[in-house]
């Protein structure tokens, strides 16, 4: 069944809300020119979650004491072997970012496949933390047997409601991404909204 990723994540009753849906990931951004930065790690600390709660950094020092209360690491820039060894002798699992346009990104991606978990497609236009959507023809040129160096992936990037279930049925991700695509603003998100993500994913997954 097609994993569900709800990130940029802000509010505990956001977050609590999603878990209720039983969504399998929770992103929350520590990078401070994002919108949807939430500052303090310590905010999320007491939250506790059937769901896999991922801190999402980029190019940037992790203070890996201030994450006890997560799952996952997701590394959104260009981030080598040395950071992701030791937030993995840390426990951590590790989500990379891939930007599938950009020839440095999938050379890097390819070199430390082994070493993570899940890769994370999306636009590179997240770099300037912009939107963007994920550039279909490059990700095509790197998939093999519905994987990408091996890995099982996310697909994000101008992931919503309205085209999640065409690229489930075209791509079959291993799970679907989403932050915008279910927000009211920036860092809010509408539950509503989420619910009918949520709904649509699970009438399309692919098994």
């Amino acid at each position: 069944m097609t994993k569900i990723k709800i990130c940029g994540i802000t509010r505990t009753e956001d977050a609590l809300f999603c878990d209720s849906l039983g969504i399998d990931f929770l992103g929350f951004i520590f990078v401070e020119k994002s919108p949807r930065f939430v500052g303090n790690p310590d905010k999320f600390r007491d939250i506790k979650t059937k769901a896999k709660k991922v801190a999402v950094f980029m190019n940037q020092k992790i203070e890996f004491q201030k994450l006890t209360n997560f799952e996952f690491i997701q590394l959104h820039g260009f981030e080598g072997e040395e950071i992701i060894t030791e937030a993995k002798s840390k426990g951590f699992g590790i989500i990379k970012t891939i930007f599938p346009e950009l020839k440095e990104s999938v050379k890097l991606c390819e070199r430390i496949a082994e070493l993570v978990d899940y890769f994370l497609v999306d636009s590179s236009s997240k770099l300037a933390s912009k939107s963007g959507k994920f550039d279909e023809k490059s990700l095509n040129g790197i998939l093999n047997d519905g994987k990408i160096f091996n890995k099982a992936f996310f697909l994000s990037g101008g992931i919503n409601t309205e085209n999640v279930s065409f690229y489930i049925e075209k791509i079959r991700p291993f799970g679907v991404d989403v932050s915008s695509g279910v927000e009211e603003i920036p860092g809010i998100k509408s539950h509503k909204e989420v619910e009918k993500f949520v709904k649509t994913v699970r009438s399309k997954t692919i098994e």
